[in-house]
């Protein structure tokens, strides 16, 4: 039965005109070198075959069955697009010949263990996805063949070139085709770190040459050395510098690398300049590179310490403080003065000024406040005793008896208890008397503060006391609730002291809004441009009696022209800070702003000031100035408090100068 069922099949292939193909496996992903593949073909009826792979191997085959695979697979030791060529060696119902293309990719590579190799330096190679790991020959390029190791050596190489590292895979069988890598080993010189600053170690390499033993030239006027081929140089001073080395007794052309070496930027910063006797003062080394630090404080002490240390002197006298970074390993001495002071008689006033605790000559403050003082700022030539006294309201009021330092700004306030007199409602002057030093005819301004006939003070919000404002930007006035507040009432004036006595004709203007003014045209033209002018608030119950009030405010209102903008920040050395949306936040303690200023006509001059905190730190002056002309400026602004704000102004060289732009940078120290 089996048999009669063969024969039927055998001749119904006979019969037919059938068509065969090649089919490979695996069919859905690339072949590697070294992968196993195999051949199935159809109707082949039971007779001999052969497969020609394309790489010269030949496979031949008998079988009795009409689909046919391979008896083995095959692997192919080289990439390439080969053409596989079925054969049938006898006449069938299938066409005798079959082809198909077989693109095989390489997935075998050689990786070396650095990317900058050099000539001495051991280089380990790695032979990844080989056939045979445990069995390969290496050949280096430079002469030298490693037969028979394993998939990981390392090699050194004695010369400077370009060499090709050849692995042979198939148990180290070098009659095929070698996997590749290409490496230039060229002489060259690193140097770190990369911008390197005066009397900082610079550690220098000579890479890929031929010998270990180097002459050194480092372009700096040092003498020409012989040294290995990793060596440490100091420069003493800023500049561009080239660094050229070869091998020491061959005849080889000298290497070359330029160095720049920036300025020195270590510093020391007392505390103060000028100290008492048994006084600690603090010394911070700023920028040293390796602590502890060698400290020689000239008065015999000489200690290692960290980077800030305080120190007591016993004698007055004129010291200088010398320090050596790295714990003395740097030669260089980085020096700062300080002058030790000893009590004397003989002083006298150089500087001195008295205002209120808002830093004006007037205030405005609740009845029974505690947020009112008066101080004296001065600075004396000289080290001893100040005396004087303060004269409240046309009477002595508070004596003192101080101890003031040579060259030291001296602040002197007004005791808590008892404090300024805030009982009474209305106006109180303070000013002050001094009797010694004896010699100094000093006369003080007369201080003004206001005492309201309540308890309840209105705290404003917007704009700020002293806020410059552009005309063209009606700006919002805003407060904070007051205690029993129903109605609110706002007042403007060109002068102080209309809103400062609350005089009976101010014009006092209804606020809908309670907390919120925004003034009409009309309101705001009366207001006078470039000049200071005054603003306060107040509060009235349900019946209309007045119960709160604010504080006098300043304001400035000005006709804007010129356009100042803020272009870029960095630090000293030029790299760049992000300016931020609300705050510009840096740990940098000294900024570079970068700036440019555009007037839309022509001007003799103009000036550019620059406010920090309130303290101007900065005055630019533009000469001959062209209609929209940009005009670049740069400014250094110190960066130490927590926050800082800082103005920018144009004043207008006209007879009073009138400020023309306004622009602020809002500061932040992480």
């Amino acid at each position: 039965m089996k048999r009669i069922i063969w024969i039927v099949l055998l001749l119904v292939g006979l019969g037919a005109n059938l068509t065969a193909a090649i089919i490979i496996s695996p069919s859905s992903s690339p072949i590697y070198v070294g992968q196993q593949m195999s051949a199935r073909v159809t109707c082949v009826y039971g007779i001999s075959c052969t497969m020609h792979w394309g790489d010269g191997s030949v496979t031949i085959f008998d079988s009795d069955y009409n689909i046919y695979s391979t008896p083995a697979p095959h692997t192919y030791k080289s990439p390439g697009t080969f053409t596989l060529h079925f054969h049938r060696n006898a006449m069938t119902g299938c066409p005798q010949d079959e082809y198909v293309r077989v693109a095989v990719l390489e997935n075998r590579s050689i990786t070396m263990s650095t990317t900058k190799p050099g000539v001495g330096q051991p280089i380990t190679f790695t032979a990844v996805n080989f056939q045979t790991p445990t069995n390969i020959t290496w050949d280096m390029g430079d002469g030298k063949t490693y037969a028979h190791q394993k998939n990981i050596i390392t090699h050194t190489y004695l010369r400077a070139g370009n060499y090709t590292v050849r692995a042979f895979d198939w148990n180290g069988n070098t009659a095929t085709t070698p996997v590749t890598l290409a490496l230039a080993l060229t002489r060259s010189i690193f140097y770190s770190p990369a911008l390197p600053r005066v009397d900082q170690p610079v550690d220098i390499r000579a890479i890929s040459f031929g010998s270990d033993t180097i002459d050194w030239n480092f372009g700096d006027g040092t003498p020409l050395q012989t040294y290995s081929a990793a060596v440490a140089h100091r420069y003493q001073n800023p500049g561009i510098f080239t660094i050229s080395a070869k091998e020491h007794g061959m005849d080889l052309a000298p290497i070359t690398q330029a160095i720049t070496i920036l300025a020195e930027n270590r510093s020391l910063v007392l505390s103060a300049n000028e100290i008492m006797k048994n006084e600690p003062l603090t010394v911070t080394a700023v920028n040293f590179r390796s602590p502890p630090v060698h400290w020689n404080f000239g008065d015999g002490t000489i200690v290692s310490g960290p980077t800030t240390m305080i120190h007591t002197y016993k004698l007055p006298g004129r010291y200088t403080i010398r320090a050596r970074d790295e714990d003395g390993a740097s030669t260089k001495r980085i020096t700062t003065i300080v002058q030790v002071l000893g009590i004397s008689d003989q002083v006298n006033l150089e500087i001195a000024e008295i205002s209120l605790d808002n830093g004006k000559y007037y205030k405005v403050v609740s009845k029974n406040s505690k947020d009112i003082k008066a101080k004296l700022t001065m600075k004396m030539r000289g080290t001893g005793i100040v005396s004087g006294y303060w004269i409240v309201d046309n009477q002595p009021f508070q004596f003192f008896n101080e101890t003031v330092y040579q060259g030291q700004i001296k602040t002197i306030f007004t005791p808590q208890i008892p404090g300024l007199p805030v009982f009474d409602p209305g106006m109180h002057t303070v000013t002050i008397q001094l009797t010694r030093p004896e010699i100094e005819a000093a006369v003080f301004p007369t201080l003004r503060y206001f005492v309201l006939p309540y308890e309840n003070i209105i705290t404003t919000l917007t704009p700020r006391d002293g806020a410059v404002i552009k005309e063209d930007e009606i700006t919002k006035f805003s407060w904070e609730e007051a205690l029993g507040g129903s109605y609110y009432q706002i007042a403007f004036a060109n002068t102080l002291f209309p809103l400062f006595r609350d005089d009976a004709n101010l014009n006092w203007l209804d606020c809908p809004g309670r907390l919120l003014f925004t003034p009409d045209i009309e309101t705001w033209k009366a207001i006078e441009r470039n000049k200071s002018s005054f603003w306060k608030v107040r509060a009235l119950d349900s019946n209309k009696n007045v119960i709160a009030a604010s504080g006098v405010q300043e304001m400035k209102i000005i006709i804007p022209g010129a356009q100042i903008g803020i272009k870029k920040i960095t630090d000293l050395d030029g790299r760049g800070i992000a300016i931020g949306n609300s705050f510009t936040a840096t740990k940098t303690e000294q900024l570079l702003i970068h700036g440019t200023l555009t007037y839309p006509g022509e001007a003799e001059y103009l000036i550019l000031r620059v406010y920090a905190n309130g303290s101007m730190i900065d005055q630019l002056l533009f000469r001959d100035v062209k209609k929209d002309e940009e005009m670049s400026f740069e400014t250094s602004v110190a960066n130490l408090e927590k926050e800082s704000r800082v103005v920018f102004q144009v004043l207008k060289s006209s007879s009073p100068s009138v400020i023309i732009g306004h622009t602020e940078l809002n500061l932040k120290k992480e």
